[in-house]
């Protein structure tokens, strides 16, 4: 069975990168190299001088000088030189007794004879011979002004000479060529490494939904397979420590509920006192870990709709504000964003929960730009340092100096689950420091489809 022609070109192309860029670049070269020996062959004019038009019309005008000053008596013996000296030429005396007769068009407009007429410089008649034996070539009468007569072959070459411009256009059109199919090359070349890309910061974020290019240069399949491997390690180890540390969570809330109602029956008022606020914070760690461990994942499982982001907002301020806390809307807009409505409302109470905690109160903003809706959460509080912003969004980094659970407000989740739930969003969180104090976060995330365009802004008026 015979292979079709794409399975035996196919066969033909390299597999590596070195070997398919160096099929291109000897392409290139042979693509080039063709082009101007095209162009060298079809512009040319003949090889051998004699039989080359230019200089058969600077032979037969130079000889139309020379008879044209030479005295009539000795114009003959000049004639036999020149016919010996230049036989392609066929020099032959023309009698005064033959008829003169007029140039045809063609003649006239002839390429050969225009360079004779330009050779001479002066005015020259020249006609047409009709001549039965003439090789190929056009058989001429020329007469000079002072009268010599002498008759000649013609080149019948009616191209016109080499011109700069046919050059360049051609060179110019074989760059363009060559520089197209480069970049499509390098387009071809690059794509796989593309996906490749793409597919790694995908994993990073979503944790697995670009596929990998299975085709392509064998050293982009190695990387490939190699990340796929990777991935499905790195997952393995991912759902081992979630699994392990939901499970030492939950079972960790059975002993402390055990502990608390043993806490109940001791005497001493103040080691009850200290224990039950030991157990309190123990069990807000567990609920913290929890909820890293549900909000903080990506979560692909769970259904994503369209969420109103304004909705979102209003909704945590209202329960924030229920319970006292001095928390506002300061501008508003009705955009739509994709995503899971609990891990969003999650991670914009978390930063209202923050602002409330270190700055006393909490005001919120909502502004759109292009392609994205941006959430700020402004505060009065101490700021934090720049030297520490990245830590912040780390898990269990905390923003007090206190390292002990006795002084502690918090454990430190509460901005990594948000910057967890953003990234798993296409989103991000950005925290900046406000003049003269105060912190500002920026939670976001892309605009839902059919969503970007500008919406009025609206100040909120309660």
């Amino acid at each position: 069975m015979r292979a079709s022609p794409k399975l035996r070109l196919a066969a033909l192309w390299p597999g590596s990168v070195a070997g398919q860029i160096a099929l291109l670049i000897v392409a290139a070269m042979v693509v080039t190299h063709a082009v101007a020996t095209l162009a060298f062959f079809t512009l040319r004019e003949p090889w051998r001088p004699d039989d080359h038009p230019g200089v058969a019309a600077t032979r037969i005008a130079t000889l139309a000088r020379l008879l044209d000053a030479t005295p009539a008596p000795e114009r003959d013996d000049l004639l036999r030189a020149a016919a010996r000296t230049l036989p392609t030429l066929r020099i032959a005396s023309w009698p005064a007794s033959a008829p003169a007769g007029t140039a045809s068009e063609a003649l006239a407009s002839h390429t050969v004879v225009q360079r004779v007429r330009d050779g001479f410089a002066r005015s020259l008649a020249i006609t047409d011979l009709d001549a039965a034996d003439t090789p190929p070539g056009i058989r001429v009468g020329i007469v000079t002004p002072e009268g010599a007569r002498f008759s000649a072959l013609v080149p019948d070459d009616d191209r016109p000479p080499i011109r700069q411009g046919a050059i360049v256009v051609t060179f110019l059109f074989l760059a363009v060529v060559l520089s197209l199919i480069t970049v499509w090359a390098a387009r071809a070349l690059t794509r796989p490494l593309a996906r490749l890309a793409q597919a790694a910061e995908a994993f990073g974020t979503r944790m697995n939904v670009v596929a990998l290019p299975e085709r392509g240069p064998q050293e982009v399949i190695a990387v490939a397979q190699a990340l796929d491997r990777m991935r499905a390690r790195v997952r393995r180890l991912v759902d081992d420590r979630t699994q392990m540390l939901a499970a030492i969570s939950h079972d960790l809330r059975t002993p402390i509920t055990r502990l608390r109602l043993r806490a109940e029956f001791i005497e001493d008022d103040h080691a009850r006192t200290m224990t039950l606020r030991d157990l309190d914070q123990m069990n807000g760690l567990v609920e913290a870990a929890l909820s890293f461990v549900r909000d903080g994942q990506s979560g692909e499982e769970r259904a994503v709709t369209l969420i109103d982001v304004a909705s979102l907002v209003q909704t945590v301020c209202d329960g924030f504000a229920d319970v006292g806390a001095d928390v506002q809307v300061a501008a508003t807009r009705h955009v739509l964003v994709r995503g899971r409505p609990d891990e969003l409302q999650r991670a914009v109470m978390n930063l209202v929960d923050n602002a409330v905690k270190y700055g006393g109160s909490a005001r919120l903003r909502i502004a759109q730009t292009e392609h994205r809706v941006v959430v700020e959460v402004s505060d009065d509080g101490p700021g934090i340092p720049e030297s520490e912003r990245e830590a912040m969004l780390q898990p269990f980094v905390r923003g007090d100096r206190a390292r002990n659970l006795d002084t502690a407000s918090g454990f430190g989740l509460g901005l990594s689950i948000v910057v967890a739930i953003a990234e798993a969003h296409d989103g991000r969180l950005t925290l900046t420091n406000r003049s003269p104090r105060g912190l500002t976060a920026r939670l976001e995330l892309p605009l839902a489809a059919g969503a970007a365009r500008p919406v009025p802004e609206r100040i909120a008026a309660e």
